[in-house]
């Protein structure tokens, strides 16, 4: 049976954690903005055919994060004002935390692929941080329960 101040040191370690779980979430933030700012700097100065199709978004709930890569499309009616955006979830490598780095590359822009060879290997390794670390808050949520 563990005493108070030994519960106390285990929610501490959990707080500790917590807080590397959102400090990862930023830093997966400002690579997805750095994207962001790329492609919308880019974009403005190209025809439809050579604009960006790929957005990386970051979503953080309780203690796990997703980074998702996303193919943009459109549809409507330019003229018509009725054109909408689409975004498709661009699926990820089973028993892996990144993408395949191929498909990446085959639905990126020239002036984007440097971008993206950059970012995707951190969000990889994000990712992979993220879960270990949030299977740590659950092994050490457990502990206490236990007691």
């Amino acid at each position: 049976m563990q005493s108070t101040n030994e519960s106390g040191k285990v929610e501490i370690a959990i707080q500790s954690l917590r807080n590397h779980v959102e400090e990862l979430g930023t830093k997966a933030t400002d690579l997805c903005q750095q994207h962001f700012e790329l492609v919308m700097s880019e974009n403005k100065l190209k025809s439809w055919d050579e604009k960006s199709v790929l957005f990386v978004q970051t979503r953080m709930r309780g203690n796990s994060l997703t980074a998702n890569w996303y193919e943009i499309g459109w549809y409507g009616s330019k003229t018509a004002m009725t054109r909408r955006m689409t975004k498709r979830l661009i699926a990820r490598q089973k028993g892996d935390y990144g993408y395949n780095m191929a498909v990446l590359l085959k639905l990126a822009q020239p002036w984007e692929i440097d971008m993206v060879q950059t970012i995707e290997p951190k969000l990889k390794e994000i990712r992979r941080e993220v879960t270990l670390t949030s299977k740590a808050i659950i092994l050490l949520k457990h502990a206490i329960k236990t007691e």
